[in-house]
């Protein structure tokens, strides 16, 4: 009987463990402000394939659902406060922040000045166009494309962005935390990439749990 029960102990413990998430901890890319400590732990979840809560943005004086699509913006920026703001370029959107988030402009214009030339290979866009304060995902690796910006916490569902399996790369310029990339899975555990504040990441070089890499594989994230 003894033995019995060694062995039910035994083969219960391997199931919880199949059942676990991987998750990785991913190897930044060179950025430019130094990595801060976070004592942020990887989440977890499951996100809705269509979308769960619309967000609604500003983008030319009108308000858009970004559940369905972006109306042409290619920036959008959710301040201080859950507001979210669309615009046709970085430049615009980092001049109305001087207006509706004004204690994150001047960060922002720090960062377009100062991140540029300790970056080393990386592109200026990588730099400039995430400011200080905030969470970045770009459509393509080479930090270019579509972007959204995000200085709230929380978990962002992508399919309420428009934008579930498009990033590509990252940048994660928080006043405090780290990111949580998930991909929601049927069936399976949803695995996890975790991103260290302070730095740059291109999801083609971070390696995916079955297979390949992260490119095109966010479903959702937590800040």
């Amino acid at each position: 009987m003894r033995s019995f029960r060694t062995l039910a102990v035994a083969i219960a413990a391997a199931g919880v463990l199949t059942l676990a998430a991987p998750v990785a901890s991913a190897a930044p890319a060179p950025s430019a402000p130094a990595a801060q400590p976070s004592d942020a732990q990887p989440g977890a979840g499951s996100a809705k394939a269509t979308p769960a809560k619309p967000v609604i943005a500003t983008y030319r004086g009108k308000k858009i659902d970004l559940s369905q699509g972006w109306g042409g913006a290619r920036v959008c920026t959710e301040v201080t406060g859950g507001a979210v703001y669309c615009h046709d370029s970085v430049a615009e959107a980092d001049k109305a922040l001087a207006t509706v988030d004004p204690a994150l402009a001047p960060a922002a214009r720090t960062a377009s000045s100062s991140s540029v030339a300790a970056n080393g290979g990386m592109s200026q866009q990588a730099t400039s166009d995430c400011p200080s304060g905030y969470a970045c995902l770009w459509e393509h690796a080479n930090f270019s494309g579509v972007l959204l910006r995000w200085s709230q916490p929380g978990t962002k569902y992508l399919s309420d962005w428009s934008f579930r399996d498009q990033a590509s790369s990252a940048c994660v310029f928080r006043s405090s935390g780290d990111l949580t990339v998930y991909d929601d899975r049927t069936l399976q555990p949803d695995p996890s990439v975790y991103l260290w504040n302070g730095n740059c990441y291109d999801f083609t070089g971070l390696s995916y749990p079955y297979g390949g890499n992260w490119n095109d594989k966010a479903d959702y994230i937590v800040l």
